[in-house]
């Protein structure tokens, strides 16, 4: 077996390679997608390894560059992402060799961190701490479970593709002074937009008062449910009223908030009107790339259990 980086694949392996992609995650890593990244420094230079045999990728692994606000001062992360085998060789050791090559490249980059995002069900979860990733944070969840008529949302709309770059400045605004994912690579969303990860109509609200944007939240939404991970609100009246908009949309289906989002705002989301929930089996998992740490010490470097920490929908990687 031979471990190549996204760069190194012939047209043939490139396929396969999309392949292990749709079969693990139901979707593609688009080479499309990779360039977009590269042009926003937002993926290691090699963009990742693969794992090759007779002309067929078996497995792959991604990292990108993360900015991380830790509570002693800013820093880039290596976000693990796309870690998938193909079906009939899992379990073989092909991710934890992709996985140590990955983290090799990395501290030879002089990145200390990395992190990723997995579900603590899964088979997986014990390779990621064989090698070092402890768990560091969970998400919260505040859920309406009960229909409810129509909120009047004064002030809230569907977004428009000609305010994405002034969504992602009032992020950063709204997030300075904060620890965890408080800066986000320039033209973020307009990218997740190009790449059909959001929809401005249907998955992004926005709030302007007298004319001058204040708010946004970002929704992800099936035919079963609504769930709003990322909400930015000015003020106070910006976040009501986009909590009334989520609402809204959700035309009598079960609607929840995630992530720090009800953490930050815990009034808006008062039993019994809402089922608090403090964690899920979804989570994020983070490795100090120099040596061996306790979750304790792994909460404590990234700030998980701060006050201060952000971590919203589009922190996920």
């Amino acid at each position: 077996m031979q471990i190549r980086t996204f760069d190194e694949l012939t047209p043939e392996m490139e396929r396969s390679r999309q392949l292990v992609n749709i079969s693990a995650f139901g979707t593609i890593f688009s080479r499309e997608r990779i360039a977009d990244m590269r042009r926003r420094k937002a993926v290691a230079d090699y963009v990742g390894v693969c794992a090759v045999e007779r002309g067929e990728v078996l497995g792959h692994v991604a990292v990108e560059l993360i900015p991380y606000d830790f509570p002693d001062g800013p820093e880039t992360i290596s976000g693990i992402a796309t870690v998938g085998t193909r079906p009939d060789v899992g379990r073989s050791g092909i991710a934890g060799k992709l996985l140590r090559e990955a983290h090799a490249r990395e501290r030879a980059e002089g990145r200390r961190f990395s992190a990723l995002w997995t579900n603590r069900s899964w088979g997986a979860h014990a390779l990621y701490e064989k090698l070092g990733y402890r768990d560091v944070y969970s998400s919260p969840w505040a859920l309406h479970g009960t229909p409810r008529r129509p909120s009047h949302a004064p002030g809230v709309r569907p977004a428009r593709r000609s305010e994405l770059d002034a969504l992602d400045r009032l992020h950063d605004a709204w997030a300075a002074g904060r620890i965890g994912y408080c800066r986000r690579h320039p033209g973020s969303l307009s990218s997740a937009v190009r790449f059909h990860y959001v929809d401005p109509a249907t998955d992004l609200l926005v709030y302007r008062h007298r004319g001058t944007l204040a708010g946004y939240a970002q929704l992800e939404r099936s035919p079963r449910r609504v769930i709003c991970g990322e909400l930015v609100a000015c003020t106070s009246r910006a976040a009501s009223s986009l909590v009334a908009g989520v609402a809204g949309v959700s035309g009598g289906l079960p609607y929840a908030f995630q992530h720090t989002v009800v953490i930050d705002q815990p009034k808006l989301f008062r039993p019994p009107e809402y089922l608090w929930g403090k964690t899920s089996w979804y989570g994020m998992m983070a490795a100090d790339l120099g040596g061996e740490w306790s979750r304790p010490q792994a909460e404590v470097h990234f700030g998980t259990r701060d006050p201060r920490f952000l971590c919203l929908s589009g922190d996920r990687f």
